[in-house]
């Protein structure tokens, strides 16, 4: 397994918008994108924590076969991710009081990276609405519901070429009885893929901040990176 990148802007906080969840809407009539986005919207505002399960698969050029992770996600308001990979290497990425920290226990190494400049536009999207208007800046939205799928579908495409160059497509699957997201697939503009598939999703359940403290042993090796 390769190990996670440190370019984490804006990918790591698109990511963690996009694992929020949304309460069922009203039954009567066709479900709408509207409807989804502003049910996103509200359900953000009541989002203090956040944890999941998940499944990360990437198809790159380079990997005669997609390569898989499993591990766990953690997030607690207002500035607090920790994503553990626990298979088949082991990782921990943490941010907190404005570092990034990325632990790779088996290697005895670690990489800190400051990013307080990046801290609004990173947690702007776990915010009331950040995520969704953020995106629609730059994305247009296609939303299926077929009706013999248990899931709604949301996918973005760039508005512009420039974007183009780094996202080429992001799409949402959205479950139909619990309106949780439980599966997003990114391709950058490269054409390399990145799937996350969430389960055992639980809202609101208390974290404690200790969770988010790397104690680091005395001989693992820190650098200082800077963000690209």
């Amino acid at each position: 397994m390769s190990t996670p990148r440190t370019r984490v802007v804006p990918g790591l906080a698109l990511l963690c918008a996009l694992v929020v969840s949304a309460p069922a809407v009203d039954a009567a009539g066709p479900v709408t994108l509207a409807q989804v986005i502003k049910k996103v919207q509200e359900q953000q505002k009541r989002t203090t924590s956040l944890q999941a399960d998940f499944r990360q698969e990437k198809e790159l050029a380079l990997l005669a076969k997609p390569e898989v992770s499993t591990g766990k996600f953690v997030y607690s308001r207002p500035n607090n991710v920790l994503w553990t990979y626990e298979a088949p290497k082991r990782v921990q990425m943490v941010i907190a009081n404005g570092l990034l920290t990325t632990y790779y226990p088996d290697l005895k190494k670690a990489e800190r990276i400051d990013v307080k400049r990046f801290e609004d536009r990173i947690f702007r999207y776990m915010g009331a609405s950040g995520a969704i208007d953020e995106l629609a800046r730059y994305f247009e939205f296609t939303f299926t519901d077929s009706k013999s799928k248990p899931v709604y579908v949301l996918d973005l495409t760039p508005k512009n070429k420039a974007v183009a160059k780094r996202v080429r497509r992001i799409k949402l699957w959205i479950d139909k009885n619990t309106y949780l997201t439980t599966k997003v697939e990114y391709v950058e503009g490269d054409g390399d893929v990145t799937r996350y598939e969430f389960t055992n999703l639980r809202i609101n359940e208390p974290v404690p901040a200790s969770q988010f403290t790397l104690a680091l042993p005395a001989n693992v090796r820190v650098e200082q990176m800077k963000v690209q």
